[in-house]
C-alpha cells in the first residue's frame, strides 16, 4: 500500500485523464473543456478503518482530479453494520471536508445501498437494514429516499437503493414520473447496485435486477446506466454495454471476480465442482475504479487500478449524442483488433511427475509457458487471456484433442504488472497416447477475437 503514497499530486492530475498517450490526450485536447467530471466506485466492502485505506485513496484521486461528484453503486458496507458505514462517511469527509474540494467546489455524494449495506448479515448486530433512512441521515446528512433524483452543474442522477430481491422496484415508475425532466440530447445517469438486466455482462451477471429498469430505460436514449455488484475486471470490453441506451459495469474497489471457464478461474454464483488442473487465480488484490468526463460531443471514462496507480485498459471514448448504438457488443467486436505475440515468442514444455489438480488429486501433469502480450512488448494490443489447445499429429493431419482458456497472471491489473509468463497446465488424461503432439497458444481479447498461434515442439508418445 505505501508505494502508492509517493505518487505526486502532479503526476496524478497529468496522468489522469491522458493515460493513452499519445491518441488519447490528441484527442481530448480537441474536446474543448469538460463539462463534469465524476469519480466512480463500487463494492469497497468496508470492515475496518484499515480497509478504508484504498477508499482513502481513491477518493484522493478523484479530489485531485478535481471531480464534481462522487459515485458509489452500492456495498459500501460488508457486513450491513452502522460501524462500517461510519467509516465509509469519516472517510469521505477526511477527504471532502463539508462536501468541497480544497477550492471550495462542492463535491456531490452519489451513493446508493446495495446488497450487503441493506440485508440483514449473521451478525445481528448494529445493522443499517434496521435503520437504514435513520443511518443515511445520520452519517451523510441527506434525507434518505429509495430512490432520488439529484443535478450536478445541470445533469440529472437519479439513485435507486438495493431493496431486497427486487433490487429496484420504485424506480421504474420514479423514472417514468421524471421523464420530462430526464429527455434529452444531454445524458442522464442512472446508478444501482445490480447490472441491469441484458446489459452489461449479459444473462451470466449473478443476480441481475428484474428488468423492469431496463425495459424503462430503452425510452431514454440519452441514459447512461452504472452498476456494480458483479466485481467482474473492468479490462472486460463486455462491461460496456449500448444498445438503446448505455449500460455499464463499475468493477470493485474491493476484490475481483473474472469470468469464469478460464483454466485457472472459477464460475461465480455456483457449486458446480468444475475440472482444473490449476488453482484459481487470486484476485484478491484488485482495486479498480473509473473517472468520468463529459464534453460537448464526447464521454470518457479512464478505467483505472489502484494498487500500483496505473491505467488498467485504453479510456473509452464515447461519442455523444448516442446515435445508432456505435459502442454496441457487435459494433465493437467487428473493430476490435486481435492482440498478437511477439516475433519469436514459443511455447515450453515441462513435465511435471508429481503434480494434483485442483482437488488435490495427484496425477503426472504437463505445463505450456509462453510469455504474456503487452503494448509495451509486442506493440499491439494487451491481450485478456489466452486459448491453449493440444493439437495431435493424425496422419497427414492435426487434430485438436484439448482446449482451454487461461488468464495470465497479472491480467487485472495495469499491464506494467502483467509481464510474468503466463502458465496453463494438462493433466496426465489429457494428454495423447502413441501420437506426437504439441501445444498451441493464441492470445484473445475481451471479444475473443484471436492472434496468431505460437506452437511448443513436438512431443513423442507421454510415457517416453
Amino acid at each position: 500500500m505505501d508505494r502508492r503514497r509517493f505518487l505526486k499530486a502532479a503526476g496524478l492530475i497529468t496522468g489522469a485523464m491522458y493515460v493513452d498517450l499519445p491518441t488519447f490526450a490528441q484527442k481530448v485536447s480537441e474536446m474543448g473543456a469538460a463539462r463534469l467530471r465524476i469519480g466512480i466506485l463500487s463494492d469497497i466492502h468496508i470492515t475496518t478503518l484499515a480497509s478504508a485505506d484504498t477508499f482513502r485513496h481513491a477518493l484522493e484521486y478523484f479530489r485531485d482530479n478535481n471531480v464534481d461528484g462522487v459515485l458509489i453503486a452500492g456495498d459500501m458496507a460488508d457486513r450491513g453494520q452502522e460501524s462500517e458505514l461510519k467509516i465509509v462517511a469519516d472517510t469521505w469527509y477526511s477527504v471532502f471536508p463539508k462536501d468541497k474540494l480544497p477550492n471550495g467546489q462542492h463535491v456531490e455524494k452519489l451513493f446508493v445501498y446495495g446488497n450487503h449495506d441493506a440485508e440483514p448479515h449473521k451478525t445481528k448486530v448494529n445493522q443499517i437494514p434496521d435503520r437504514k433512512a435513520e443511518l443515511w441521515k445520520k452519517y451523510f446528512h441527506e434525507k434518505y429516499s429509495e430512490v432520488y433524483i439529484k443535478n450536478v452543474k445541470g445533469y440529472n442522477f437519479v439513485g435507486a437503493h438495493w431493496n431486497g430481491e427486487e433490487v429496484s422496484k420504485e424506480a421504474p415508475g420514479f423514472i417514468e414520473s421524471h421523464a420530462d425532466m430526464l429527455h434529452g440530447e444531454k445524458p442522464f445517469f442512472y446508478f444501482q447496485h445490480a447490472h441491469l438486466r441484458h446489459t452489461t455482462y449479459g444473462e451470466w451477471a449473478w443476480d441481475p435486477d428484474d428488468g423492469k429498469v431496463t425495459e424503462v430505460l430503452k425510452n431514454f436514449p440519452n441514459a447512461v446506466a452504472f452498476s456494480g455488484h458483479s466485481h467482474m475486471p473492468l479490462n472486460n470490453e463486455y462491461c460496456l454495454w449500448q444498445g438503446e441506451f448505455t449500460s455499464i459495469g463499475t468493477s470493485s474497489l474491493r476484490y475481483l471476480c473474472p469470468l469464469g471457464a478460464r483454466e485457472n478461474s472459477v464460475v461465480d454464483g455456483t457449486h458446480e465442482k468444475v475440472p482444473a488442473q490449476m488453482e484459481a487465480i487470486n484476485c484478491d488484490e484488485g482495486r479498480q475504479g473509473m473517472l468520468l468526463a463529459i464534453y460537448d460531443n464526447n464521454i470518457t471514462i479512464e478505467r483505472r487500478e489502484f494498487v500500483y496507480d496505473q491505467p488498467l485498459a485504453d479510456n473509452w471514448i464515447i461519442p455523444w449524442p448516442m446515435k445508432g448504438a456505435q459502442m454496441s457488443f457487435e459494433n465493437r467486436k467487428k473493430k476490435a483488433v486481435a492482440p498478437e505475440f511477439a516475433k519469436g515468442d514459443k511455447v515450453s514444455v515441462r513435465y511435471i511427475k508429481k503434480g494434483k489438480d485442483r482437488y488435490g488429486v495427484k496425477q503426472e501433469q504437463v505445463e505450456a509457458r509462453f510469455p504474456t502480450v503487452t503494448t509495451k512488448r509486442t506493440g499491439g494490443v494487451h491481450a485478456i487471456d489466452y486459448e491453449v489447445q493440444i493439437e495431435r499429429e493424425f496422419i497427414d493431419t492435426f487434430e485438436v484433442v484439448c482446449s482451454k482458456r487461461v488468464y495470465s497472471p497479472g491480467f487485472f491489473f495495469g499491464e506494467a504488472q502483467d509481464d510474468k509468463d503466463v502458465v496453463c497446465l494438462f493433466g496426465e488424461k489429457e494428454i495423447p497416447v502413441n501420437k506426437r503432439w504439441r501445444f498451441v497458444a493464441r492470445p484473445c481479447e475481451s471479444f475473443s477475437k484471436r492472434g496468431k498461434p505460437i506452437y511448443s515442439e513436438w512431443q513423442g508418445e507421454y510415457n517416453d
